[in-house]
Formats: structure tokens, sequence, C-alpha cells
């Protein structure tokens, strides 16, 4: 009777490590000429180790999922979908295959990869920056770069090592890197190109062309085309006024994006009148870039673009020698007209305290009697008249007047003795935002610290390091001091700011506009702009509260020695790798108090919270309100408006920075992803998509119902104290009062990773052994070694090995030596000597879940192989077992021609074993 035959091992590992094997066996064993000592108790029937020959052709590959730094291996992967911006899809091309190219080896030498010096060019050095980043999860900047090699420079200039770079040297360059990269998208026209290129020697202002060392200066201290929108009225106009709701390419922009579905076209600014088609469907531009006659159709966006807003400034009656001023109570100047147009303008001062929407308290007098710059809202002109708002006259879409009280056209004299009536008892109020937090919304209730501050009463270790994560349902908090803290401090400087404006600025606005900048934004003064995470560090305690309370017998000992104490593939434990995969700049952005009040508006939303309209967000700072007439009073309601003018705008704030979330989320989840459980008792990385899936639908109407709350609760108020105190009356300083507000929802969908597809079955922790399949006589070929699924850090497969996890040894491939057809050796191996492509392990679960039996394939660069097992009947030893070699290919046929290549010329005495590949759970 022939032994029990256990799994055939083969050694994966690169030549140059010699017949280096995986110590499996009881005791020792020789293969070839190198003696192997085991240390692991003897089976009832030892592991059968397959050797692989000397002159085997071996290569090692990277993995496809990865996280930066483990073991100090460069890794690459293919780019993220979600780390990518909308861009022409040549541009689209270039971007990916760069990131495609990035591992940590290379990643401050971006330049010497010529697909992302073409990209970069187009796609703008700080977006493919950002982009690298959120790839890699590396701190990258354009500084860090090293200088552009001068073997590439030399083939964008023809070898012409001396000479500048001319406009059809770059058109040359960018085509033959989308010939290089096997791009399946070529720009639409070389006027495309040519946009990009301007936009270069527009920065580098050297003429037509560009030199070696401004083009390497643009690479390292441009950011085209990140786009800062400032919040600027248009130009001041004095006479009858067209409105055009378009969106205007921002000032000084050189190029025009137009992007419909996945459609791009890129245009230079038109000088005169132009159309574009997009889509199949015709645009017609104003010089400058801005649509005329009906707004933009359906669909169609200016990336970058703004909106024009309305400028109600008062026409000054014309003809006059001099323009009076006023304003309630008693103020009034009158400023002679400046006689001629050649003449300095006269500037003028408001009643002290008086601001404009800008927060200046002047503005101008030109000739002939026009305004210059922003009147504050309480001035009025005597005998003057605000601009009516009506369509040109070839519009022929839908018309909204952006001012209603504009087609009237009443004179201002009387709207400021209005004003003087009702305001005279309104103290101006002060320009700090000082709206106190929400109890218990302070620091999100200490699920994790805040991005901008410090808890005072936090213990003095976590004040000096980084930000913290906490699981208090586990006994993981503040006060017991065992805190998960990240120890690099994180801290944004150049992002992007979302805000509505000052506080001072007034009025009923809820536009969220982002800007650019370069540090901390003043904002409504000291300590009112704070940085914050998009997606939250307490999000990581509220997933592990879900699945300790749903009922899956997920203990806090199983999340403890799984998750937060278990050390990962950078020897740091799973907690704090997902807690610094939230706590990066890529994931930050500036934005004012109240949309982060006490963690923010949104706090209210995530933390489902301050949910009734019987207790709306601030409704404790809303219940002090007592009168209309002190300082600290009008203050207060004016920063009550502004919170819920914020809040109101909190739909756009999740829907603008909704891709950072989703970007966020998933490096969370592809972490998650990577973990292999002690026990099978949650597939994590499914469990965190099917979690964000349901908590995520409740955002929008959270958004709503809360800003709809805030504002009900606020205006009852009002008319409360307007009946104890002013006659019923509520004064008109108080602008959101009688215009309510129309809160912003959004598509949650967009926020949400895509889920992982992942077989149901047999999930990461399963032990298990194989089954290669039957003998002729139908007897069964199982190992008797066990093996662990392992988690892999993939969305679609597991791996499988004999390791804690993945980095330990797993199953890989290496070429066939005398097969063709892609034919591949799969085996255990171990990357800590080297690495190989890795076989990933694909169960057929069948709609199953749980420990199943059930056939399953191995999977190579994302294709399921088939394999034929060969039964080669060559003891190593006597009385040891016989070794089965695994041979797979992308087809059946392949593997069997290779298999029985291999029996007739290398085992004549085997056997191919038939049957799928099983795996038995134990």
């Amino acid at each position: 009777m022939r032994p029990a035959f256990a799994l055939a091992v083969t050694a994966l590992l690169p030549a140059v490590h010699g017949a280096l094997l995986l110590d499996l066996l009881a005791a020792p064993l020789t293969v070839g000429n190198t003696s192997i000592a085991s240390s692991a108790s003897r089976s009832a029937a030892p592991v059968s180790i397959s050797t692989s020959s000397a002159n085997d052709s071996v290569s090692s590959i990277l993995p496809t999922s990865s996280v930066a730094g483990i073991a100090a291996v460069p890794r690459k992967r293919a780019a993220i979908p979600a780390c990518l911006k909308t861009v022409e899809l040549s541009c689209l091309n270039l971007a990916a295959n760069c990131i495609d190219s990035v591992n940590a080896g290379n990643v401050n030498t971006l330049w010497s990869i010529k697909s992302c010096v073409a990209a970069a060019t187009c796609y703008g050095v700080g977006d493919l920056i950002t982009s690298v980043e959120c790839q890699t999860g590396f701190i990258v900047t354009n500084a860090a770069q090293a200088a552009l090699p001068t073997s590439i420079y030399n083939g964008i200039v023809m070898g012409c090592t001396s000479c500048a770079i001319t406009q059809q040297n770059y058109i040359d360059f960018y085509f033959g890197q989308l010939t290089a990269v096997n791009s399946a998208n070529f720009p639409s026209s070389s006027a495309v190109v040519k946009a990009f290129w301007s936009v270069i020697t527009t920065w580098a202002a050297t003429g037509s062309t560009v030199p070696y060392k401004n083009f390497n200066d643009w690479l390292h201290f441009s950011s085209f085309p990140v786009t800062t929108i400032t919040t600027t009225m248009p130009v001041t106009t004095y006479t009858q006024i067209t409105w055009n709701p378009n969106p205007a390419p921002t000032s000084g922009a050189v190029s025009e994006t137009f992007v419909k579905s996945n459609t791009t076209v890129i245009i230079a600014i038109p000088t005169t009148t132009t159309s574009v088609v997009i889509g199949g469907t015709s645009i017609t531009l104003a010089p400058g870039g801005t649509p005329i006659n009906s707004p933009l159709p359906p669909g169609i966006s200016i990336h970058g673009a703004t909106i024009p807003t309305w400028n109600p400034n008062i026409i000054p009656p014309t003809s006059v020698p001099s323009v009076t001023f006023t304003a309630p109570p008693s103020f009034t100047t009158i400023v002679a007209v400046p006689p001629a147009s050649n003449s300095p303008p006269k500037n003028i001062t408001g009643p002290p305290g008086d601001k404009n929407s800008d927060g200046n308290n002047w503005w101008l007098l030109l000739f002939p009697g026009v305004i210059g710059g922003l009147l504050p809202a309480d001035i009025g002109i005597p005998g003057g008249v605000k601009p009516t708002a009506a369509p040109p006259p070839d519009w022929t879409g839908a018309w909204t007047d952006p001012d209603p009280t504009s087609s009237s056209m009443h004179n201002s004299a009387s709207a400021s003795s209005s004003a003087s009536s009702s305001s005279s008892s309104c103290p101006q109020p002060t320009g700090a935002y000082s709206l106190s937090d929400d109890d218990e919304n302070s620091d999100w209730e200490d699920l994790g610290s805040d991005p901008d501050r410090r808890r005072s009463d936090i213990m003095t270790i976590a004040a000096r390091a980084g930000r913290s994560m906490s699981l208090p349902v586990c006994g993981i908090t503040e006060k017991n001091g065992n805190l998960v803290i990240n120890p690099n401090s994180v801290s944004l400087t150049t992002g992007t700011y979302y805000t509505i404006g000052t506080k001072a600025a007034g009025g009923t606005s809820i536009v969220l506009n982002p800007i650019v900048v370069n540090s901390r934004p003043v904002g409504n003064g000291p300590k009112t702009v704070a940085q914050e995470h998009i997606f939250e560090i307490g999000y990581i305690r509220q997933f592990f509260e879900s699945i300790n309370d749903s009922g899956r017998g997920i203990s806090c000992t199983w999340i403890l020695n799984n998750v937060y104490n278990q050390a990962g593939w950078d020897g740091q434990t799973w907690a704090l790798s997902l807690l610094q995969e939230i706590d990066q700049r890529a994931n930050m952005v500036w934005v004012d108090k109240p949309m982060n009040q006490g963690q923010h508006s949104k706090s209210n939303v995530v933390n489902r919270n301050k949910a009734t309209a019987a207790d709306p967000p601030q409704k404790e700072n809303m219940d002090t309100i007592s009168d209309f007439t002190t300082t600290i009073s009008v203050n207060e309601i004016q920063d009550i408006e502004y919170f819920i003018r914020n809040f109101a705008a909190l739909g756009t704030y999740f829907s603008n920075t909704a891709g950072i979330f989703q970007a966020t989320a998933l490096r969370v989840q592809n972490r998650l992803a990577q973990i292999t459980p002690n026990t099978p008792d949650i597939n994590l990385p499914v469990a965190f998509n099917a979690w964000l899936r349901a908590l995520l639908p409740t955002y929008p109407l959270g958004c709503t119902s809360r800003a709809n709350n805030v504002f009900n609760y606020y205006h009852a108020k009002m008319i409360t104290v307007a009946n104890q105190h002013n006659n019923g009356v509520v004064p008109q300083c108080f602008p959101l009062f009688p215009a309510g507000i129309n809160p912003q929802s959004f598509t949650w969908q967009n926020l949400l990773p895509p889920p992982p597809t992942l077989p149901p079955c047999n999930i990461p922790g399963t032990q298990g052994r194989l089954q290669f399949g039957f003998n002729p006589d139908g007897s069964p070929e199982p190992s008797v070694t066990a093996l662990r699924v392992l988690g892999a850090g993939r969305s679609d497969f597991y791996g499988l090995g004999t390791g804690t996890d993945f980095t330990g040894p797993h199953f890989a491939a290496e070429s066939q030596p005398g097969c063709a057809n892609g034919a591949v050796h799969v085996g255990l191996s171990d990357p800590t000597t080297g690495r190989l492509p890795d076989v990933f392990f694909s169960p057929q679960c069948n709609g199953q879940t749980g420990k199943q039996t059930v056939p399953f394939s191995f999977v190579l660069n994302g294709q399921p192989l088939s394999c034929s097992p060969i039964y080669t009947n060559q003891a190593v030893a006597p009385g040891q077992p016989v070794p089965i070699r695994v041979v797979c290919a992308g087809s059946a046929a392949a593997a069997a021609t290779c298999a029985n290549s291999l029996l007739s010329s290398t085992y004549p005495t085997g056997h191919l074993l038939t049957g799928p590949l099983t795996f038995i759970p134990v």
C-alpha cells in the first residue's frame, strides 16, 4: 500500500537564492544537494516537496495590491480609479500609466518616468502629486522631486542638449508617450495639446520656447491646473444689466475644460465668439469663454469655472454734480462727482463699524457718477435706483430674476428711510464668529481627536503625540490611557478651503466656494477656521461598535486580538495602520468653524444626534436669545444665522468632498482586506462596505431635516422675543429670518467605495486542506498539511498559505520550463527570501457562506487558472511521500499539454490527477 500523499510544496524562489524550500517537514530532508532542517512536529503523512530545477526561469514581480513601506520592499499596483480626476482621456491614460509605475522606490523621482512628465503637462503637477499621494499613501511634494533627468529632456529636444523645448518638440513628446503607453485615446486635435503647452509657456515666461531650467522649475514649483476660486463680486455695473447665470472661466485662465459624462474637451480661452461641441451638443461662447444665450445644457459643466452673482448696487441719479449717501440713523455725506474720465476716484467711508459684503467699510465714486466697489447694505442714495435684471433680447432658456425687488426700480431714498426705522435699534455686531459647540458633539464624544486641536483634558502623552482613536465599548479610551495614537504629526498647509464667506458679509447665501490656499485662512478671525477630516477617525469606532452589537458573536476580545492589538504587514498594529489611512493630508480640508462645529455641523449628521424639531443643533445657544438691542444678543443672532447658512450648505460640502471620502474609505477597506483573523468570524472589508452602505443613505435627509429644524426653531424663537420685547416686529437687520433657507442635499452613493466582490465562503482565517484530484483508480489525493485562507489586501480574491498573514509563505507561480502557452508551476513560496508573482485563491461558493468544501481556482494576474496536477511517482527519499507538481495555465488544454509533456520527459512513471482542485475546511 502506498502512503497517503501530502501537499506538494515547491521552491519558488529566484535561482540566486539556491534551492531554499519552505521548512514544513518534521525530520531533516535532503533535497538535491541542500539539507533542510525541520521545526514542525511530524504529521501522520508528511508534506512532500517538489523542487524546481536550478535552470528554471524565475521572474520576480511585485504584488498587485500593497501598503507603502511594507518590509521596505517597493511595490506597485494598478491605478485606483478613485485616485484619478476627470480629464481629457489621452491625459487620463498618461496619468494612470504614471501612477501604475510609482512605487516606494521612485515616489520622489517621478520625473524620471516619462509618462509622469507627460501627464504633468496636461493633468497638472499639483493634481498629479495629489493622485500619487492617494495611490501610495505617501506624503509627496513637488519640491521633493528629484530633478528632471537630462536623458529625458534630451529626448524631448531631439538630442540638442542646449536647445529649449519648442511647441513642436512638446507635441511630438506628448503623442510619443501616448504611443509608448499603448494609449487607446488620443487628443481630438492638436489644439488640445497646444493649450497644454500654452499653460507651461505662460508660467515660464520665456517666450514660445522653454529651456531646461525653466521646464524643470515648472515641474517642481507649479501646481497647474489647481484652480483657485475666489469669492469676488463681478465688476460693478452701472446701467441696465442683462443677467446671464452661466459659469465663466476664472480670471487669468488660459484654457477652458468642458465635461460631459466621460467626455472632456479643452480649448484655449476664446478671444472672439466661438462654438464648441461636446457630446453632440454645441455651445456658443462669448470672448473670454462665458457661454451666451441659454444656460449650459443639462449634464455639461465647465471645470473650475465660477457662477456669476448679482450685484444689486444702486445706480446714482444721472447728470448730477454730486451724490448723496445716507444710512440710519443719521449718517449723511454729499460727495462731488469726479469731473473727468481721468479724474481720481473719490473714496467714501460709511458710518463707524459699517461693512459691505466684502467686509470693507469703503466704496468709490467714479466719473461720471458711478459706484466702484460694493455698498454696505444699509447705504441709500436719494434718487438712485436698483438695476433691473432682464434677459438679453435673444435669450432662449429659462429665466430667473436674481433680484425680484429690482423690477420696481424703486427710489433708494425710501429704502434707506425704511431701514432707518427698522434697524436703528440694532447695534453693529462684532466680526468674529463665537458660537460655542453643542456639548454632546465636543470632539465627537471622544470618538477620535479633532484634526485641529487637542482636548484640554487629554492625557499628557496624547497631547504630545499625534491624533488618537478610541473604542470605549472595549475599554480603549482617553480615560484608561491606552488610546491608539498616531506618532506622526499631520498638519494641513496647502489645501482646499470650503467657505460660504465671512459672517460679516451677512445676507442669505448658502453658496459654498472651494478656494485653494497655502495655509490656514483668516476666516472670521483667530481659531475660526479648522483643518477637517472628510472621512472621520471616529468612523472606525462606529464600525467596530456596529459589528460588536450585530449579534454575530464578534466580541471585544476578537476585535482587540485580531485588529487593535494585532501586528500587521508593516509591523505596527492594524489599528494604527487604519488610523494612519485616515489621518493624512489627502483626507483633510480647511473649513469654517460652523461647518466644523464641535467636529462641525456634519457631526450632527454622522453622529446622528440633534435629530428632532424640539432639540435641533445649537438649541442651547438659540434659547439664550433675549432681545434685539444689545450688542451681545445681536452678535449671537447673526452667529446663529451664519451657522444655519453653513448647515444649509452641508449637502454641497458632502457632494464636493465625496471623492476624498470615497478614496479614504477605499484605503480603509483595502487595509481591512489585508487582515487575516485568527478565526473566520466575519469578513471585515465586506462588513465595512455593508456598514457604510447602510449608514450613508441616512445622510442626505440628515442634512436637510436638521437644517430645517434649526431654522424653524430659530424662527419661532425670534417671533417669541419680538412678541415679548418689540411689538411683534423682528428688525430687518437679520436677513435670514424673513428669507428662509433651502437646505442642500447630495447623492450619497458618490461617497461609497466600490463593494468587494470577495467569495462569501471560506473567508480569511479559515483553515483547511487541498484535494488535488483523483488517481486513475478513483482514490483522492489530499494534502495533510493545514493551510489558511489569507487576507491579501484585494477586493476580489483571497490568498492561501501557511503563514499568519499574506507576508508569510503563500502560493505563488513561476514559469514552467519546457512548456509554452504561458503554463506555470504553482506552489508555496516564502516572500521574505524572494518575491514571485502571487497566486490568489478563489473558492467557488455558489452562494454558500461559512466553511464549505468547494472547488476552487488559483488566480494569476486576475485570470483564473486551469490546473493539471501531476502525481510524480518519484519519492524524494525511501519511505517519503511522493511529490505532486501543480501545472496551471489559462486554459485546460494548455495545462494538460504542459503536464503531459512533463510526464513523458521528466516523470515517465507518473500520471495526471483528474477532477477539480478542492478546498476542504477543517
